[in-house]
């Protein structure tokens, strides 16, 4: 890679200890936050952006949502733009899109498109924070989470992996959405991206663990969720999934052992 693209800003220690590690301060204002209602809530410091806990945190201290990003809260909007960068994070990640969108969208009216995907989103993302996920993007009707063990502990394989049993479980049950999940567990390079000349900051992931989550979702069937072998063994969940044989994806030369939860 060109030096040019290297990003060298002397944070990435700072950005492992949050992520990979956990920050004593940041993990104690999670704690703290988590407690008070209600969702939604700052990506970072989970500090709550609705009801009274909105209320008292942006009256009190100040942390109201971000004018540039308000995925996160002004101290934490202001946190990326002074200290941008990135690290290696050992972390579990989850893909899940709705199946046959495109077929879908042919049939319906646009109106009904946008209440199947609002309902999706809705109760996806409710699955995903309840098992510690971390919401990384919304692209349509997919969603990108992951689990850093700086947030969620060391565990965070399991957790992810129960998040897929769950995602299925109750998406099988509503016939209208069918879904496919993939989970992976892996290193990946999580990192700070900007546009518009820095007036929007976000936190991205980059690297072929990524790909390979992404490349899982895509094969897993309707209500299925398909799990790396590398995930698996790190979860400990082996009573919840059935061996799916090794798959080979695309842009990977050796096939990948996979597992399925689902049908």
């Amino acid at each position: 890679m060109s030096d040019s693209f290297l990003q060298d800003n002397g944070n990435e220690e700072l950005w492992r200890t949050i992520f990979q590690d956990g920050h004593p301060d940041l993990t104690k204002q999670q704690w703290i936050h988590r407690l008070m209602p209600t969702k939604p809530r700052c990506r970072l410091c989970f500090s709550p952006f609705a009801g009274f806990g909105g209320w008292w945190q942006k009256t009190f201290r100040h942390r109201a949502p971000s004018s540039r990003n308000p995925n996160y809260c002004a101290a934490c909007d202001e946190f990326l733009n002074k200290f941008p960068g990135g690290a290696d994070v050992d972390l579990s990640l989850l893909f899940i899109d709705i199946r046959h969108s495109t077929e879908f969208a042919t049939h319906a009216s646009p109106a009904e498109v946008n209440n199947r995907v609002n309902a999706f989103l809705d109760q996806a993302t409710q699955a995903i924070t309840d098992h510690d996920g971390f919401i990384m993007a919304f692209y349509g009707d997919c969603i990108v989470a992951v689990w850093p063990p700086g947030f969620c502990g060391q565990n965070h394989a399991a957790k992810a992996v129960e998040c897929a049993a769950e995602l299925t479980k109750h998406f099988s049950k509503h016939h209208d959405i069918p879904v496919g999940v993939g989970v992976h567990t892996g290193s990946v390079f999580m990192a700070t991206v900007q546009a518009a000349k820095g007036l929007f900051r976000d936190v991205s992931i980059f690297g072929s663990e990524v790909i390979l989550a992404a490349r899982l979702a895509a094969e897993a069937n309707a209500y299925q969720a398909l799990i790396s072998e590398t995930c698996l063994q790190r979860s400990n969940q082996h009573h919840i999934a059935e061996n799916n044989g090794a798959l080979t994806l695309k842009g990977f030369d050796a096939p990948i052992q996979t597992f399925r939860i689902g049908t």
